[in-house]
């Protein structure tokens, strides 16, 4: 098992796995799952800004982990949105962690300061993961969306990324996505280090 940053190639493998949230549960607000090549774009955009990672296991996806723009507004730059997706044949064995730290890990290099992720409930595990890795409760949109024939609440989580100290003067804003100088190996326990 390793993680790297996803290709376009790798569109199949995530849609696969990620069809089935989108299509027949709330996980996802998605109204079905996008077309093949709707998510090759999708990689491609996240990944100009932000960073895109799969898991793969002999070949096949267990997992994706990407991070995405918050809000549009100029004040809002140093905050990003985080989501994570398992195989359900891959849960429970570490890897939701394994994906997420070194997204976050990632992000907090490219100089973001606050990751976000919505949770659509209820979702235990996930709720569970994201606390896990020092994700507080904000807050709770209520009745937020339509999804899977029911209103849907959303938790919010939040998670400090960088110096937790006040600034003085205006940090500098995130730079180009920082890219893992080789894929992480599981299977040996293995780390890589971001590259720069």
């Amino acid at each position: 098992m390793q993680i790297r940053h996803a290709t376009p190639e790798d569109a199949p493998g995530c849609l696969a796995l990620y069809a089935p949230f989108a299509d027949h549960t709330p996980v996802s607000f998605e109204h079905g799952a996008p077309s093949l090549e709707a998510f090759r774009q999708r990689i491609v955009r996240v990944s100009r800004t932000h960073a895109f990672l799969v898991a793969e296991e002999a070949g096949s996806i267990s997992g994706f982990a990407y991070a995405g723009v918050h809000r549009e507004r100029a004040a809002y730059r140093w905050a990003c949105e985080v989501s994570v997706y398992l195989a359900a044949d891959a849960r429970g064995r570490g890897l939701g962690t394994a994906l997420y730290t070194t997204l976050l890990d990632l992000l907090e290099r490219q100089g973001f300061r606050t990751a976000l992720a919505g949770v659509s409930l209820p979702n235990e595990p996930s709720e569970r993961l994201h606390r896990s890795l020092g994700f507080e409760p904000i807050g709770v949109f209520r009745r937020i969306g339509w999804k899977a024939g029911a209103w849907r609440d959303v938790l919010w989580l939040t998670r400090a990324l960088g110096p937790e100290s006040e600034e003085a003067e205006l940090p500098p804003p995130p730079g180009p996505p920082v890219r893992l100088d080789r894929p992480i190996d599981l299977s040996t326990g293995g780390m890589a280090q971001p590259a720069g």
